[in-house]
């Protein structure tokens, strides 16, 4: 699985190097793609370090937006996403704004909204 996934980083890596000639034209059907998975990746990681998440098992969200800002592969992506823990199974959701850059890290914007499904034994309190 880890061989998998840095092996999927590796090629991105080497793809983002082979970036367009013109920064101002669209980019293909390929980059945006890669674009968005690694987007996903950063995103929920970023919520993960912003909320204290230990060990997520799944990440659900049927409310995703977004919305390009300058240049081509630069966005901020509104969402809804339901996290589920593991081990405990405690499920709760959150909302926000994640800005994907080119050229900066990716920056969150994130609130907790509410608890879903309470946790085996995991009691946690979260400043609103």
């Amino acid at each position: 699985m880890k061989r998998t996934v840095l092996a999927f980083a590796l090629v991105a890596l080497v793809l983002s190097g082979c970036g367009r000639a013109d920064p101002g034209k669209p980019e293909n059907g390929m980059m945006t793609g890669l674009r968005a998975i690694f987007a996903f990746k950063a995103c929920t990681s970023k919520l993960e370090d912003r909320f204290g998440l230990k060990d997520v098992e799944g990440v659900a969200s049927d409310d995703m937006d977004p919305q390009p800002t300058g240049r081509p592969g630069e966005w901020d992506v509104r969402f809804t996403a339901d996290v589920t823990e593991k081990g405990s199974g405690r499920v709760t959701r959150y909302k926000g704004v994640c800005h994907v850059r080119r050229d900066k890290p990716t920056t969150l914007d994130a609130s907790f909204v509410k608890e879903i499904r309470a946790g085996a034994g995991v009691v946690r309190r979260i400043a609103p």
